[in-house]
């Protein structure tokens, strides 16, 4: 799921983690802390009702993995909390037994938080032995340690690290026919370059990224090769090995490029974007999940899954027309299982296919305005653990029996949070004026009264039937926007487009088209008699940011703005290769002033300051802070409301709780300011606060007679609100 919330575009965009590109581990290239303490569940906020505040929400316990047992007598599950007063995050491994009794045990602490490449914590699921005793679950248990395979007892509580293999296990697969684990490692570089390997100059190629503020050499030494091998841990004699080539070609389950495939595999890579396989246990049978990325085939992105078999030296299509194959796995007795979503902010569905069958069968399909995911079946595939939510309730554990239907909570992480007083939450949709489809989330204001007009927030990017806490990159704190007064409507920008190299018109469409459904989202909430479409805010994060920079330029609509950003010429040029390719494809590549300068006209936010007449606050980390200068500078040149603020030892998402409670706080107050003419006065806000009315009587005095200001002149087309 989090993984659709930052897709490809502006999160890909950033190429934000130089680090970690290198396989090290996370915590030594981020300022975020590992905190020893393991997670405490028993914990609850205030019985007594009161609205929620942005320490509710940057304190919410989460789930970060979680596994039914073989016999389904038990869950085993990670859950991740942040911690303000020590700037970091705590972890924590529990069981729960299915049985009905809602035993909660904790296993203590499940090591530091696996960080992606942009800094997102991704979920990683614990692993059973056979006989349902023992959990295995990848873990590093120390700041600056390496990520080991580590065991728990489940009766005596008894926590050893199993595997000692050099450098970081990056996945392991129990094999309990053999009693091994399979491991896929990365080994850092054996030698580090000397400081005399830099003595002399560098040529320049492109690779590095020169608009990120780091250092030259630092870039090239986390540019070097990481070693990637796979290993063998004998669960018998404890005893490490190298896994020889026969053992990769069989036993190897990651994602793999065409060349380590076997001869046969290679008809599927030709055919196919191969992105990742997975064997069946008796090795027959092989789900290839690919990607549909050439617009020749669809118009649109998509990830889908085939069945290959090695001995008819076949395959078939399973899900010719899903939008979204997400989860993948084989049970024991061959049946395989899959997860797919439509794109639309819905639950997904389960499917299974049975051994000897070309007909996947549909499992569970959750009720509307429930999301259920995250699935892990027992040996026989009938109970399966989940993860179920909706818009008003954060993540619980739940066990599924399939063959009513029927789900049960086992725990719930956040015991007391539906004691505060949550908005409630509505889903809209419509069509826009280029004939596109959108949807949205309305959370209506605290003690919304019909009749009473209320300043709109619009988040952006991505939604859906989840828990709705902070939006994309989680900086936007939806339930406290609503609790002081704001409607809310969480805006999803729709399915990725597959567009045609250099076709800059079609890609036009995927800034545009956003922008014209958020246009009718307003004039159907103002119809309502909802929204006061005079006082309308934007947030965006990632490619949000791109949707709310393209929209305060292109149209009149927007009083507010948090995060809202646009690639820019200079931004060519620092970019660095990567980037150079990309803007290629979406036809801004070549010289700025040359072919493409009619292209970066209309939509680089520098370029087109004059128009913008909506105040904004940007939140950047000190690893790509550049790439916001132009605009910041180009606004603050002309005397419009600008406001930057840089977050050190940050990547691409931000995620010290220390300054994301802070761009909770700071979000709150500027759209407090600009769309209600509220402050919120204290001690440490007053040049905050001196600040921004200094750029409020600026702005007005440029909209009176002889003022220099003008409201954006909009796009043909656009459809002003009546």
């Amino acid at each position: 799921m989090a993984a659709e919330r930052l897709t490809l575009k502006f999160a890909a965009s950033l190429l934000a983690s130089w680090a970690m590109a290198s396989g090290a581990p996370a915590q030594g290239t981020q300022g975020a802390m590992f905190d020893p303490a393991p997670v405490d569940i028993r914990q609850s906020v205030p019985n007594a009702a009161r609205p929620i505040t942005p320490n509710d929400l940057l304190t919410l316990r989460e789930p970060k993995g979680l596994s039914l047992s073989p016999d389904a007598k038990w869950v085993a599950f990670v859950v991740g909390q942040a911690i303000y007063e020590t700037n970091g995050y705590r972890s924590g491994l529990f069981v729960v037994s299915t049985a009905g009794d809602q035993r909660i045990q904790s296993l203590g602490s499940a090591g530091t938080p696996h960080w992606d490449n942009i800094n997102q914590w991704i979920a990683e699921a614990p692993q059973w032995s056979s006989d349902s005793k023992t959990i295995w679950y990848r873990a590093c248990m120390r700041s600056g340690g390496h990520f080991q395979v580590w065991s728990w007892n489940v009766a005596s509580v008894r926590r050893q690290q199993l595997t000692h293999v050099p450098g970081d296990v990056e996945s392991y697969r129990y094999l309990s026919n053999k009693r091994i684990l399979f491991l896929s490692i990365t080994k850092p570089p054996q030698r580090a370059p000397s400081t005399g390997a830099f003595e002399s100059g560098i040529r320049f190629t492109g690779q590095i990224r020169p608009y990120q503020t780091i250092s030259v050499l630092d870039q090239l030494k986390a540019a070097e090769e990481s070693k990637h091998e796979s290993w063998i841990h004998d669960l018998r004699t404890g005893k490490e090995r190298p896994a020889t080539t026969k053992e990769i070609r069989e036993w190897g389950q990651e994602e793999m490029e065409s060349g380590d495939a076997s001869e046969v595999e290679k008809k599927v890579f030709t055919q196919y974007h191969v992105v990742k396989r997975s064997s069946s246990p008796d090795g027959d049978h092989i789900a290839f999940v690919y990607v549909v990325d050439d617009p020749v085939k669809s118009s649109t992105w998509s990830r889908r899954l085939l069945l290959y078999s090695k001995s008819t030296q076949g395959w078939f299509e399973l899900t010719p027309d899903a939008y979204f194959v997400d989860q993948v796995w084989w049970n024991a007795d061959g049946t395989l299982f899959f997860t797919e979503r439509d794109g639309h902010g819905h639950s997904p569905e389960l499917w299974k296919l049975i051994p000897g069958s070309t007909d996947a069968k549909a499992v569970f399909k959750a009720k509307r305005a429930e999301y259920v995911s995250s699935f892990t079946s027992d040996q026989t595939g009938r109970f399966l653990s989940c993860v179920i939510e909706d818009n008003v309730s954060p993540p619980r554990i739940a066990v599924l029996d399939t063959a009513n239907g029927v789900i049960r909570i086992l725990a719930d992480l956040n015991p007391g949070f539906g004691s505060l007083r949550i908005a409630p939450v509505e889903r809209i949709e419509g069509t826009n004026r280029f004939g596109d489809s959108w949807f949205a989330y309305l959370v209506k204001p605290r003690d919304y009264k019909i009749g009473t007009r209320y300043p709109l927030i619009i988040t952006t990017y991505r939604s859906g039937d989840y828990f709705l806490r902070g939006g994309s990159g989680d900086e936007n704190p939806i339930q406290v926007y609503a609790a002081n007064g704001f409607a809310v409507l969480c805006f999803d920008v729709g399915w990725n487009r597959n567009i045609p190299v250099g076709d800059f018109e079609k890609k036009l469409q995927d800034w545009a088209s956003p922008a014209a459904s958020m246009e009718a989202a307003v004039q159907q909430l103002n119809a309502r008699e909802i929204i006061d479409p005079e006082r309308v805010g934007i947030a965006g994060f990632s490619h949000g940011e791109e949707i709310a920079g393209y929209a305060v330029t292109h149209t009149p609509l927007f009083r507010a703005a948090i995060g809202a950003a646009f690639y820019d010429p200079c931004f060519y040029y620092l970019g660095g290769a990567d980037w150079w390719s990309v803007f290629e494809k979406w036809g801004l590549g070549g010289w700025p002033e040359g072919r493409a300068k009619a292209n970066w006209q209309q939509v680089a936010m520098s370029r087109n300051a004059d128009r913008i007449q909506t105040p904004i606050l940007e939140n950047a980390s000190d690893t790509e802070y550049l790439i916001y200068l132009p605009v910041y500078r180009s606004l603050l040149d002309l005397g419009k409301p600008v406001e930057l603020y840089l977050y050190p030892k940050e990547l691409h998402v931000r995620n010290q709780p220390k300054h994301r409670y802070e761009i909770y706080e700071r979000n709150l107050d500027w759209f407090l300011f600009w769309l209600k003419d509220v402050e919120r006065p204290s001690r440490e806000k007053e040049d905050q606060y001196r600040r921004w009315r200094e750029m409020r009587r600026q702005d007005r005095a440029s909209h009176e007679p002889g003022g220099s200001g003008s409201r954006a002149t909009p796009d043909a087309g656009y459809l002003a609100l009546e």
